[in-house]
């Protein structure tokens, strides 16, 4: 009897990759309810319904998971704005649109965004790629001529020290979504654009990222 190892190797990564996401959705619906410092393994083990030791054949430790989890809500975002990123040749524009995407995205998905919230406050790895995409567009942005030159680590730290405000204080209900209207104009303006231009940009952005996520 002929024993098809590569069929087997298939069902078992499948098995596993099965595994790894009821562990990160258990722990996505675990710290949304506890929030990610009162969570424990025997939190995640038990909503996912596997034993201890499976937990540890996936992530070694606690802050493994929420590096994992923080990851799959990073990359999703990423993955939908790819329309986004090969669609448009400004840089000013794609800036505003792609901040706007995700502030609107986390409106619609308010467990994701507390999460991501949670996540800013904790000492996990940061997520590298929406820094490299900002560093890009940026980049792009002084070499037209759109935005002024600076340090590109002081362009990124008032871009998303503005959006982690605004989004913080969207998620809490302190100000409402349109919020970002204005708060996406001054970023632009900081960089470089008149206020006119910038606030355009930005209401224009604002209203299709919303159309964009609900049709």
């Amino acid at each position: 009897m002929r024993v098809n190892h590569e069929a087997r190797a298939a069902a078992a990564e499948s098995r596993r990759a099965q595994t790894r996401a009821r562990l990160i959705e258990a722990a996505m619906t675990v710290i949304a309810e506890k929030g990610p410092e009162a969570s424990s393994i025997e939190d995640f083990v038990a909503a996912a319904g596997v034993s201890r030791g499976t937990f540890y054949n996936y992530f070694p430790t606690h802050e493994d998971l929420l590096h994992a989890l923080n990851t799959e809500i990073s990359e999703a975002l990423d993955k939908t704005l790819e329309p986004v990123r090969s669609g448009m040749d400004d840089p000013a524009v794609l800036l505003a649109t792609v901040v706007h995407r995700i502030l609107a995205a986390f409106v619609l998905d308010p467990v994701r965004a507390w999460l991501a919230l949670k996540f800013e406050a904790m000492a996990i790895p940061r997520q590298a790629v929406f820094e490299a995409r900002f560093d890009a567009i940026y980049s792009a942005a002084v070499a037209t001529g759109r935005f002024r030159h600076c340090e590109v680590a002081a362009a990124r730290n008032l871009v998303f020290g503005g959006f982690r405000m605004g989004q913080r204080d969207i998620a809490l209900g302190e100000v409402g979504p349109e919020h970002a209207v204005d708060l996406v104009a001054l970023m632009l303006i900081a960089l470089g654009l008149t206020p006119a231009e910038a606030t355009q940009i930005s209401r224009d952005a604002f209203e299709a990222a919303r159309l964009a996520l609900v049709t």
